[in-house]
């Protein structure tokens, strides 16, 4: 295989490319089965066949394309005769229906889309990624976060000051709590635990044998995290936050990086943390730095944590 340009700034490239070349090939496969549809037609086709009739919006919902790509094939397919347009229980929307033609052609599609499952199910044998799992992450990532919202956040990135990684000073004691106190407080209560914690992060994470990070942006506490010991080769990422004027930068990646070179410094053989399925860039965060969800060990000392994860690479 030629080397691959473009990569993951291509991906959008790539993915017309495979279309462009599936398009081509089931063209082909049309004609030569003497089929009159073209790829493009397809969506409209598919859908009709397995929903039965379908308003245009609906047609749109279920294909994923356009109001406007599916009004414009839907035109097509009106005049070549192969679909019926009637109005529908709202005066203002019209169903698509096969009209007797296109009932005829879709005896014809039928068994040459059965045969194309099998073709690509053997092309998906063969690879050792699920695109269809892929893609559907893929999709997934975009309803979160558009990538006009992730552009924009690593262009302002560089406009940032230069962000410092320190050690627990008793000069950001402050920062600690109030770092940890505002994330919870928006999104859950804080807990005894919490406040036992954060009020004296000496005794219950320092004397312990743990470790506690801040970093900084002009001198100010924006982030923290703790690696706090639980055993001799046990330890948890605790306490991990960054302050809303401040994320989107890659602190809380710093910060996470620092626990997790620490833990390896140490000799550490289980680096785990506790969090809640509902703190999904937290957990994305997680995942990208090497942690993965497991079935936890022992209940956890949060009540609002129901989300575990350990280190695995």
């Amino acid at each position: 295989m030629s080397e691959e340009l473009f990569l993951e700034i291509g991906i959008g490239t790539r993915c017309r490319r495979i279309f462009e070349y599936l398009s081509l090939e089931m063209d082909g496969i049309y004609q030569s089965e003497g089929v009159d549809i073209s790829i493009r037609e397809f969506p409209i086709f598919y859908c009709l066949y397995h929903k039965g009739p379908q308003s245009i919006a609906n047609i749109q919902q279920l294909s994923g394309l356009s109001h406007s790509a599916v009004s414009q094939t839907v035109k097509k397919l009106v005049a070549k005769k192969m679909l019926s347009l009637k109005i529908g229980d709202d005066a203002r929307s019209k169903i698509v229906a096969f009209s007797i033609q296109g009932n005829q052609l879709l005896k014809k599609l039928i068994p040459i889309w059965e045969t194309a499952k099998y073709a690509m199910d053997d092309v998906l044998s063969e690879c050792d990624t699920n695109i269809l799992d892929a893609f559907a992450d893929y999709e997934e990532a975009f309803k979160n976060k558009s990538f006009t919202a992730r552009y924009n956040v690593e262009r302002d990135k560089k406009k940032i000051s230069k962000v410092e990684i320190i050690p627990y000073h008793i000069k950001y004691r402050d920062d600690w709590r109030r770092i940890n106190q505002q994330w919870i407080e928006t999104l859950f209560v804080m807990e005894e635990v919490d406040i036992i914690g954060l009020t004296n992060p000496e005794e219950y994470v320092l004397a312990k044998g743990g470790e506690i990070y801040f970093g900084l942006v002009d001198g100010k506490a924006v982030g923290a995290i703790a690696l706090k010991k639980e055993g001799d080769t046990l330890y948890e990422l605790s306490k991990m936050g960054v302050v809303p004027e401040a994320q989107g930068h890659g602190i809380g990646r710093l910060l996470v990086e620092k626990v997790i070179e620490r833990f390896h410094a140490r000799g550490g053989k289980k680096l785990y943390l506790d969090t809640n399925s509902s703190l999904k860039p937290a957990i994305n965060l997680y995942k990208k730095t090497g942690f993965k969800q497991m079935a936890a060990p022992n209940s956890s000392i949060y009540d609002r944590s129901d989300y575990y994860m350990e280190l695995v690479k």
